[in-house]
């Protein structure tokens, strides 16, 4: 017999090489909770399956931009953005579609929505399609532009670059398994709700961090800039009293949601800050019992909607509600409009309402920044003899813990504050500086767990004091990390690539390893 040529030997060495490469990388993931993107570059073309082959070529034309699996792997989602014959003086309509996918056929378009109905929306959006960790009823749509565009139309209606609109969608999922009440159309309403709003952020804009604004199903928190507000959406079959904001379909013309269950939202630029605590008023003490009963109420029921592995509910929490919630804006909240997937508007229901029929309950808990930065110095600061006001602010989220309902959120400052309170006729200088505050959304309370020094800010622009900021705060967070179970991640889908000029080379399921190849 003859010896292997050396040709063999050393393709088998590399062979041999790269299963014990290959072992090393899996072991140091399933350690680390996270796995090499370079690990799975190439996969058997069994499960790489070309998108031309499993979708229509009329699809394609009609402009139709895929982004991905979704978590269970039974869709995969794509969207349409139409801005009509003339560029410059149409708005903007986006539409996302459902296609459900099977490896041995093609794809079947299941489902579909419209985005962002009732905006005027002037340029093409940077868009992101997040899903919960466990819930798998509704999917959440964030669509933000960056004010830079070279249409007509956007020019002459804007003209301040420091405002950025945020849109937001929230819709229910087609149904797992057939639904009787969907067949035939249309879908019934636990299968077939909108939600839609829109708000504006002022620089330095709030960073985008689903990680950590959807770490709790069914709750997102959205920082409007001049508050944070936790929403929680959530389907309400049973009977029941509450302050919260139902919305029903019913024979009566529907109307307008946004009318009826918020006031506006603040006007563009922050306001000068009022220092010191608000007097007390009989507005306000309704407001804080409003808040009582609805911290009662508002997360139990997200506790019923996602389910952890096994299929357990998560235990309801017990509430401390003999406390006054502090640092609570009753006053400013998000206006959103709830729709059926024909757009007409849902029946807003107030008060007690009867459980023959499915409603859908938008809930909100707001937090104001500025009383809640004037309340946390004037209480908690050891610079507050010093302290003049502040210019700006910055907020980001630290950390998010769903079990007990706690967010933790760094204010990064700009104020004006004197260097000694001893010299007389000085003037104040400009300085940097943070609160760590965590929020119990259980009761509304706050509490603050840390304050920065003064940092004297000489020579900076405010862009240079906030991007060191934000730095610091992604150090902070990366100390604390924890990888969460290959269960409860956030997923997240992106048209970033397309305003980069570019495209997604591979629509990825990690989960099922399969990959459609564009």
């Amino acid at each position: 017999m003859a010896p292997s040529s050396k040709a063999d030997k050393d393709h088998k060495q590399k062979q041999r090489k790269h299963k014990e490469h290959v072992v090393k990388l899996l072991t140091r993931g399933k350690l680390s909770g996270q796995f090499s993107q370079r690990l799975f570059r190439k996969l058997p073309p069994r499960v790489c399956v070309p998108l031309k082959n499993i979708v229509s070529e009329e699809f394609l034309r009609a402009g139709h931009i895929f982004l991905g699996f979704t978590k269970c792997g039974r869709y995969v989602l794509s969207y349409t953005s139409d801005c009509g014959e003339d560029d410059d003086f149409s708005f903007y309509t986006y539409h996302l579609y459902w296609w459900e996918f099977n490896l041995h056929s093609r794809l079947k378009q299941v489902h579909h929505v419209r985005l962002f109905a009732g905006e005027e929306i002037y340029s093409d959006l940077y868009l992101t399609v997040c899903e919960w960790p466990n819930d798998r009823s509704k999917i959440v749509i964030f669509g933000f532009n960056t004010r830079c565009s070279s249409s007509v139309l956007m020019n002459l209606m804007m003209s301040d670059e420091n405002n950025r609109d945020i849109y937001i969608t929230i819709a229910s999922m087609p149904p797992a398994a057939p639904c009787t009440q969907c067949s035939p159309p249309p879908a019934c309403l636990e299968h077939g709700y909108v939600l839609n709003s829109r708000y504006q952020v002022v620089y330095p804009f709030p960073t985008f961090q689903p990680a950590f604004q959807l770490k709790k199903d069914q709750v997102i928190l959205l920082n409007t800039s001049y508050s944070l507000v936790a929403c929680s959406v959530s389907l309400c079959p049973d009977q029941q009293q509450s302050s919260q904001i139902l919305y029903s379909r019913g024979a009566a013309p529907a109307e307008s949601a946004s009318s009826r269950d918020s006031s506006s939202p603040p006007s563009p630029g922050r306001a000068p800050p009022s220092p010191g605590r608000p007097p007390s008023s009989p507005g306000r003490a309704q407001a804080a019992l409003r808040v009582r009963e609805f911290a009662a109420d508002l997360f139990r029921r997200s506790q019923g909607g996602g389910r952890e592995e096994g299929g357990e509910k998560e235990a309801p929490l017990s509430l401390a509600l003999c406390v006054s919630p502090g640092y609570v804006d009753d006053k400013v909240q998000l206006p959103f409009s709830v729709t059926d997937l024909k757009g007409r508007n849902l029946q807003p229901v107030t008060g007690e309402h009867s459980g023959q029929v499915h409603t859908v309950c938008v809930e909100q808990l707001t937090l104001d920044f500025e009383y809640l930065i004037n309340e946390a110095i004037r209480s908690d600061a050891a610079w507050a003899p010093l302290f003049c006001s502040f210019s700006d602010y910055d907020v980001v989220i630290l950390e998010v813990c769903p079990d007990t309902n706690t967010v933790m959120i760094n204010i990064g400052l700009l104020l004006l504050a004197f260097a000694s309170s001893e010299e007389e006729h000085c003037r104040p200088n400009t300085y940097h500086s943070n609160l760590q505050v965590s929020w119990d959304l259980n009761t509304g309370l706050c509490c603050t767990v840390g304050v920065g020094n003064l940092t004297e800010v000489k020579g900076q622009t405010s862009g240079s004091v906030w991007s060191s900021y934000r730095k610091s705060c992604v150090n902070t967070v990366m100390k604390w990390l924890v990888p969460e179970s290959s269960s409860r991640y956030i997923n997240r889908m992106t048209n970033e690539a397309l305003h980069k000029g570019s495209s997604l080379q591979v629509l990825a399921d990690s989960d099922r390893c399969t990959w459609i190849v564009l």
